[in-house]
């Protein structure tokens, strides 16, 4: 393998998905036209079905970045999807230490795709009929609208072995938003100086970054950043409490 291609660790597709987002999987999109008699005309429908990916893997040959699905289908039939996919999501498949965020982008990246394959929630076709005391029935409505959730989705949660958690506040989800925008700031500030900084030696490329007077601005940026980092962290070990 040359300096112009490199392939990612090959994952277990379906498993990955399996533990990283249980309630999720993957599924081919398809379409037939169906003749109605009510209205006398043709109309679209459409189906998921489900799969089984194997490996899959992330691959970068002379600059073109792509992500790779091998997928068996229900009647043993065998094919590969190869996804072009942008440099900036090549990087954050190869870097995320998390599956949930690696399945996440999968996700992202598979939306839309012309083969149909995708991810997408498990269909609930089975129904469930249970008898309970008004005492545990409004205990359960009580603590699923603290999570804000549907009674529905609440105890499908904990029939999964989850423990749903409080729905944020409006000031934590306001610290959230902050959060993602400040992350964002961050990152600009560090693709801008990688690109402007690359060609400069080490010692120069330091000198330059603690004296020149045009890092003022992000110098004090990134101090409102941290101070912002502090307090999120803060609240988050004052709510572990």
């Amino acid at each position: 393998m040359n300096d112009n291609n490199y392939r990612s660790k090959v994952f277990q597709g379906s498993l990955l998905v399996e533990e990283a987002r249980p309630e999720k999987g993957f599924f081919i999109k398809s379409k037939e036209r169906c003749f109605s008699l009510k209205d006398n005309k043709w109309h679209s429908k459409f189906s998921w079905d489900p799969v089984v990916v194997s490996d899959l893997w992330v691959d970068e040959t002379d600059g073109k970045c792509q992500m790779h699905f091998s997928v068996l289908m229900a009647d043993t039939t065998r094919f590969q999807v190869d996804q072009p996919i942008s440099r900036q999501r090549f990087n954050l498949f190869v870097g995320y230490k998390l599956d949930a965020h690696r399945v996440d982008l999968i996700e992202k990246v598979l939306h839309g795709n012309r083969s149909g394959l995708c991810i997408r929630k498990w269909p609930a076709d089975k129904m469930l009929h249970l008898k309970l005391t008004t005492k545990l029935f409004n205990t359960l409505a009580s603590d699923s609208k603290k999570c804000g959730q549907s009674m529905s989705r609440y105890c499908t949660e904990l029939m999964r072995g989850k423990h749903p958690r409080a729905a944020f506040s409006e000031e934590e989800l306001e610290l959230l938003r902050n959060l993602k925008k400040e992350r964002a700031d961050v990152q600009l500030m560090f693709n801008a100086m990688i690109a402007e900084l690359a060609s400069l030696p080490d010692a120069e490329r330091m000198r330059v970054v603690i004296n020149d007077k045009s890092y003022d601005w992000w110098r004090e940026h990134l101090i409102t950043a941290l101070e912002f980092f502090d307090l999120m962290r803060d609240r988050v070990i004052s709510n572990a409490d």
